[in-house]
């Protein structure tokens, strides 16, 4: 309640001594005290109403206002149960700019305490009327297909709430207002993905005086992954929020929930009409291929629009359901107009406008765009690797079935290489990486062991070198001279060392077909 709310009320017979223009200020809470410090047990915003037991001397005063000050509090309410205000409280309190209240003999400190609590009680069973009223309200229309953005800035606005809701990936979502900086969300983020108790409060940007208190709380859906989900920040330390700061934020969070199921089914049945996409790829049945892009697209595509097709799979197999769609469709969130598809083994198709020299601009430009996303998600990659294969850009329609055989064998290579997150784009691939990667996981096996396996072996049992004077004998074109000096051996100890190579694998390597073998098994290897 106001402080003008309490002095109305006729029966307590209230006055202001000082400070009467602040009459407007918001009474949080009633404390009755006599100690001349009483700053430790107040928590701000109260009514401090003493009967000045702790007044001996003049400077005593000061003392006390200043400590109520330090605490917050918005108004003293002084007692003439022991005789006349004196004049040093009054102006001790006009110094410090805190209104100073008259409490006559016949007025208890009970008396005004129950008031204020009956004011503060009435308006917070008001105000969770409003509350549960406009929560009911706002989950009505996002569930029949509000905009959520839209709905969440009124709601945290109406609130007096700050807050900002981000994706796994550090994308915004929405906002009370202005967004976060792109850095301040992606940092977030993947602090965020580390973090297994909420809520998490923490100093931003910066930690200690220079940064603000923000709160972080998970928005998760039935079943969602921290990889492919959503998190709300608002500022403030939680710990300080009272009950109703608190109601609200969780309101808030039930709604940003409703909108990321809603998103979620979306995009699922989106997924489960394309199912058949990659099947009719393969099977070059482009007319059908055609007619579900326009479904997917919204309207005709034309002939020679091109497209770059991402493939991505989480390794090992995810235990939660589709995933690796869902982190595809995080990743290419960015592009509004990409169709993803696919459960475990996802695909992107990605329209891309304009000439030939824009379109290969623009294919490089989203290789830098996963790779970049991708980056954010890793901290959250503890029990999966995220591999990821993109094509070259693609004209028309007809073309369709070979950027997604390129998306594939690029996410096998990825596969093959080291790394949380791993994107490769098919004009990175060497045509050798390329042709490995197309090769079944048992064959490339069976491969490399039939041809490097005795090698291994033999190294393993002498402590030789005999795989790492392969390596090195290839990567200087069979040059006996140069890759002697390279390893810093005389040329004959050079010969010995691959001629028990060339005897222990059956290979010549005098002889450019043995030697791509080896190579290739080698690239296998790595």
């Amino acid at each position: 309640m106001q402080i003008s709310e309490l002095l109305a009320v006729k029966g307590l017979r209230l006055r202001f001594l000082s400070g009467e223009e602040h009459a407007r200020r918001d009474i949080r809470w009633a404390y009755t005290t006599d100690l001349l410090e009483p700053a430790r047990y107040l928590r701000g915003g109260e009514l401090v109403l003493t009967g000045m037991m702790w007044h001996t001397r003049p400077e005593d005063s000061e003392t006390f206002v200043s400590s109520i000050v330090s605490a917050g509090s918005l108004a003293v309410g002084a007692g003439r149960a022991l005789g006349e205000i004196p004049p040093d409280l009054i102006e001790a309190c006009r110094a410090h700019d805190i209104p100073l209240i008259e409490i006559p003999t016949e007025t208890s400190f009970g008396a005004v305490t129950e008031e204020v609590l009956r004011s503060l009680t009435q308006r917070r069973f008001t105000t969770i009327a409003e509350t549960r009223d406009r929560h009911r309200r706002l989950m009505a229309e996002v569930a029949s297909g509000a905009d959520f953005p839209s709905a969440f800035s009124s709601a945290a606005t109406q609130a007096g709430l700050e807050a900002w809701v981000i994706s796994s990936g550090g994308r915004h979502i929405a906002s009370s207002g202005a967004p976060l900086p792109v850095e301040d969300r992606e940092r977030l983020a993947a602090q965020a993905l580390t973090w297994s108790a909420f809520p998490r409060t923490l100093r931003f940007p910066e930690e200690g005086e220079n940064g603000r208190a923000i709160t972080v709380l998970p928005v998760r859906a039935r079943e969602t992954h921290s990889l492919a989900g959503w998190w709300m920040v608002v500022a403030g330390d939680h710990r300080d929020w009272s009950e109703e700061e608190h109601e609200t934020v969780a309101e808030l969070v039930s709604i940003g929930v409703l909108a990321r199921s809603r998103a979620e089914e979306r995009a699922l049945t989106t997924a489960r009409h394309l199912e058949g996409l990659p099947r009719l790829l393969a099977a070059q049945r482009f007319d059908e291929v055609a007619e579900l892009m326009r479904g997917a697209e919204g309207g005709s595509v034309p002939e020679d629009r091109a497209h770059v097709v991402v493939s991505a799979v989480m390794l090992p197999d995810p235990r939660v359901p589709d995933l690796s769609r869902r982190v595809l469709a995080e990743l290419v969130a960015d592009h509004p107009a990409a169709v993803v598809t696919g459960d475990n083994d996802a695909l992107a198709i990605i329209p891309v406008e304009g000439g030939d020299h824009d379109i290969r601009r623009r294919g490089e430009e989203i290789r830098n765009e996963l790779v970049h996303r991708a980056h954010v998600l890793d901290a959250g990659l503890l029990d999966y690797r995220l591999v990821v294969g993109l094509s070259s850009a693609a004209r028309g329609i007809t073309e369709l079935r070979g950027a997604a055989v390129e998306a594939r064998h690029a996410r096998r290579l990825a596969e093959l290489r080291g790394g949380r997150s791993r994107v490769i784009a098919g004009a990175e691939i060497d045509s050798h990486e390329l042709l490995l990667a197309s090769v079944p996981e048992e064959v490339q096996t069976s491969y490399r062991e039939r041809l490097l396996g005795p090698l291994i072996a033999y190294d393993r049992d002498h402590r030789s070198d005999l795989v790492e004077t392969l390596e090195r004998f290839l990567a200087h074109s069979g040059s006996w001279q140069r890759c002697a000096a390279a390893m810093h051996v005389h040329v004959n100890t050079l010969r010995y060392r691959i001629g028990r190579v060339e005897e222990l694998t059956g290979r010549d390597l005098s002889s450019l077909e043995h030697r791509v073998d080896l190579f290739l098994a080698l690239k296998l290897r790595d």
